[in-house]
């Protein structure tokens, strides 16, 4: 009997799972090929991550319902406007804020680990402005029925999914000195759908503002 190689096994984390050398008069023609079994690619998001992002969507929900049953008296109107307007100031500031970090990257000017630092230290502004929007918007008797209020409500929604992804995604930047295209490319799309968002809930808010 013709002797076989032993099985080598490398480590996952270069790519290969496993590696079957040739052996020896396997084949009419010679010895057979290695077999190499890749291993999958890590998720950019889990699914715990994913539903934990639509839950933000449960959130939403229950505003829209307070705002349905609260009737807020005058004065407590104007100071949820004021409210508002200071938790856009916040929220769009600090997203503006990594934003910016992130251009100066593409341009050369600052790191990938500046932007990560960035996003990490104004996660909590972020979270504050869009959580005080939420709450301020419930005592500020939103008109359901007109459409643009529902593409603003839609907006926020879209900022709360997307900002759970992202804190995911920077999380998994801030993990690797050299991140892949695909995780690059997602971080960017993150980064655009989020300024989009923020910016269509705060034209929309100044367009209904009373």
């Amino acid at each position: 009997m013709r002797a076989i190689s032993l099985l080598r096994r490398r480590p996952a984390s270069d790519g290969v799972a496993l590696t079957l050398p040739a052996t020896a008069g396997a084949g009419p023609k010679g010895p057979l090929p290695a077999v190499v079994a890749k291993p999958e690619r890590e998720p950019i998001v889990t699914k715990a991550e994913v539903a934990l992002a639509f839950s933000t969507l449960f959130v939403l929900a229950a505003v829209v319902l307070g705002s349905l049953l609260v009737e807020p008296a005058p004065a407590v109107h104007r100071v949820a406007q004021f409210m508002h307007l200071a938790c856009v100031v916040l929220g769009l500031g600090s997203v503006l804020a990594v934003d910016w970090f992130g251009l100066r990257w593409q341009t050369g000017k600052a790191t990938l680990r500046d932007v990560v630092t960035t996003a990490g230290a104004l996660g909590v502004p972020i979270w504050l402005g869009m959580s005080g929007l939420m709450l301020s918007g419930m005592l500020l008797s939103p008109d359901f029925g007109s459409v643009l209020t529902l593409v603003k409500l839609g907006a926020v929604g879209v900022a709360g999914v997307v900002g759970v992804l992202a804190l995911a995604v920077s999380r998994r930047l801030a993990a690797r000195t050299a991140p892949s295209r695909r995780l690059l490319r997602a971080g960017l799309l993150m980064a655009s759908t989020s300024q989009l968002a923020w910016w269509t809930a705060t034209v929309i808010g100044f367009l209904n503002r009373t």
